[in-house]
């Protein structure tokens, strides 16, 4: 134990998370470059670095792959441009990857070697539980309540592992978002906060470069800094802070539009992927109330089973993800959206005829869907987060009475992206492992608090309060 005692508390956590992560890697699935979304990055990336141009990947492009693709917007830049810079330094990635292009997908034999982007992706992964043990202990005050944190976050390892083996978005834009949640909180509770806040916001800038849905997180966390500093005491000091955040991230996020507005004569951060994405996700309003009903059963872990076990063989199949052309993602992703990209008088007007057709005159639905969709996302981890979301959630509520600004600031962000990927895309999990951070907080709030009504009980202390909540926070 005094030998323990004599390591830095942060060589123990990489020591405990690389014990971990390392036994577990071997045993994560590695797809074929095929699966899911790689093909639009790697397809962007192969551009990049044969053609130095930032197209919309092969996907969308018949021609062969060596017929350089015009430029497009159609994806953010930041992770197709480290898979570019990425294959420069390892030959046989590239070569995996101009396999996949050049044959379009059809080639099985086409290998899936990655070596140095998985290697990186864990790298990601293992700072990522860092920044969770982190942001635990700067809201609570606690170091045990950090390393609690840690062990409560470790156990999502053997899934974001399958993550780290992917070429996708998933382990960059966590760990650059959780690093921006971490780097705020810090802003909300130290002296030099501006300083930290600047930092947050050019790492929500990179999460949005990331993936595009975090703009939408970037704006309303601005927003919400700059109006809630103007109405509080201290102006000048929270305004300082709620402007460098926003600035920070302005200027991360400029040179792309920038970009797009001389390039595509377009000033916006993509175009074209948000209603394609919309349609699927408006086709689940579809849904009659009986469906909608069972929903909040299909989509729980092993929902399915329980559906079919209840109430029949198939009583979930309209809910899933499987090729059978009466379910919504597929009527959604056919043709719903070949009769809408008609009606509207093709993709760029997609998006206002989405809105003024199928939200706003069924907003009612829309939004009760959306509840349910939420729901189906918010099962990190599957029967883990589906304990720890509830405690997550009433904390959530505590802390917004009690105006804890720490922990709201750990919660609300990840509280809100699920919210919004359920309005405008069929949402997943996968879309909302930014809630395994403020899920692991809550589950070492709870457990600090039972240990600690333990053993003070007998003196009459007052159970654990959170380090916000304490004179002078």
């Amino acid at each position: 134990m005094r030998i323990l005692n004599r390591i830095p508390a942060t060589i123990l956590a990489l020591l405990l998370i690389f014990a971990v992560t390392g036994a577990c890697w071997p045993r994560a699935k590695v797809q074929p470059f095929t699966a899911f979304d790689q093909p639009f990055y790697l397809g962007i990336a192969y551009d990049l670095a044969h053609h130095g141009r930032f197209t919309n990947g092969y996907f969308f492009d018949r021609a062969p792959g060596s017929v350089p693709r015009p430029p497009g917007m159609r994806f953010t830049p930041l992770y197709p441009t480290l898979l570019a810079g990425l294959a420069a330094l390892d030959p046989a990635f590239s070569r995996a990857m101009d396999c996949l292009v050049n044959s379009r997908g059809h080639d099985a034999s086409c290998p899936r070697t990655a070596a140095l982007p998985r290697l990186l992706q864990f790298l990601m992964l293992a700072g990522f539980y860092l920044l969770v043990q982190d942001i635990a202990r700067q809201v609570t005050g606690s170091k045990r309540a950090g390393w609690l944190a840690l062990i409560l976050a470790l156990l999502t390892a053997p899934d974001l592992l399958g993550y780290v083996n992917y070429m996708m978005t998933e382990i960059t834009a966590l760990t650059l978002a959780t690093a921006a949640i971490d780097a705020g909180v810090r802003g909300l509770a130290s002296p030099h906060g501006a300083r930290w806040m600047a930092l947050a916001g050019a790492l929500a800038g990179l999460a949005a470069l990331t993936r595009p849905a975090f703009f939408y997180l970037f704006l309303a966390c601005s927003l919400v800094g700059l109006v809630l500093a103007a109405l509080r005491r201290a102006r000048a000091v929270r305004l300082k802070r709620a402007a460098a955040f926003a600035l920070a991230g302005a200027v991360v996020l400029a040179p792309w539009i920038i970009r797009n507005a001389v390039v595509m004569r377009d000033a916006r951060l993509t175009a074209g992927y948000g209603p394609e994405v919309l349609v699927q996700r408006i086709a689940f309003d579809e849904m009659s109330w009986a469906e909608y009903r069972l929903s909040f059963l299909c989509w729980l872990p092993d929902g399915n089973g329980m559906g079919s076990l209840l109430f029949g063989p198939g009583a979930c199949h309209r809910f899933q993800w499987a090729d059978r052309p009466d379910n919504f993602y597929a009527i959604g992703n056919g043709p719903l959206k070949e009769q809408a990209v008609a009606a509207a008088g093709g993709w760029p007007h997609m998006l206002p005829y989405l809105l003024h057709t199928y939200i706003l005159p069924h907003l009612f639905k829309f939004a009760m869907v959306t509840v349910s969709l939420a729901l189906r996302g918010a099962w990190v981890n599957r029967y883990w987060g589906l304990i720890l979301m509830p405690i997550c959630l009433w904390l959530t509520f505590r802390a917004l009475r009690r105006r804890d600004a720490l922990f709201l600031a750990a919660s609300l962000p990840a509280w809100f992206m699920l919210l919004f990927t359920a309005g405008v895309a069929v949402n997943q999990p996968r879309y909302n492992l930014m809630l395994i951070p403020p899920f692991a907080l809550s589950g070492a709030i709870a457990i600090e608090a039972l240990l600690r009504r333990r053993i003070l009980s007998d003196k009459g202390t007052a159970a654990f309060t959170p380090a916000g909540n304490l004179p002078g926070n």
